[in-house]
């Protein structure tokens, strides 16, 4: 096994890791603070002006994170239909130019939250419900589009090296099968 691939191995374990630990932390947190509202408005007549705040953010950290994890699974939104249609080195084609699509997207979305980083935490300002300074709070963004994006680059060189096909050709060899559908 060469270095490159014991290194996208491990970048994978490392990001499979990591995702499932957050999913499942801040899904955990998300529907505990949720709960916990929800007995204290209804049952004790009260509550914490945080909560709610807490609550969107944990529970959109944790999609983001999920989204991430819909790429590796390929459970990601994708039009299979064309696929079944064409043979499977231009499926591969596909693929790729929708990965590179996606990962071109990602990177812009990472830089544009970099930058809104940069002036939220240039401004210095502080969500009022939570008391967290809102550059942490905007951070998320373009962390999600980094994982995002290491998710593209590992689905990509997957595709060029041959390793993953898509469902509609599974089995399928590349070559010396034409590309007819």
């Amino acid at each position: 096994m060469s270095v490159t691939e014991r290194l996208a191995r491990a970048i994978d374990r490392l990001l499979d890791w990591t995702e499932q630990l957050f999913i499942g932390a801040l899904s955990l947190a998300a529907l505990t603070l949720g709960t916990m509202q929800v007995v204290l408005r209804y049952v004790f007549n009260t509550g914490f002006e945080w909560n709610e705040a807490v609550f969107v953010l944990c529970t959109v950290s944790a999609m983001l994170m999920a989204g991430a994890r819909g790429v590796r699974e390929n459970a990601h939104v994708r039009v299979d239909v064309i696929h079944m249609l064409v043979g499977p080195m231009t499926s591969r084609m596909l693929d790729l130019f929708a990965y590179a699509a996606s990962l071109t997207l990602c990177l812009f979305y990472f830089y544009c939250g970099y930058l809104f980083v940069g002036f939220a935490k240039m401004m210095d300002t502080a969500s009022p419900d939570t008391g967290f300074k809102d550059w942490a709070v905007y951070s998320i963004m373009p962390v999600a589009m980094l994982l995002f994006s290491l998710r593209y680059l590992l689905k990509i060189r997957a595709v060029l090296l041959g390793r993953e096909t898509h469902d509609a050709h599974a089995g399928t060899p590349l070559s010396g099968s034409g590309d007819a559908a």
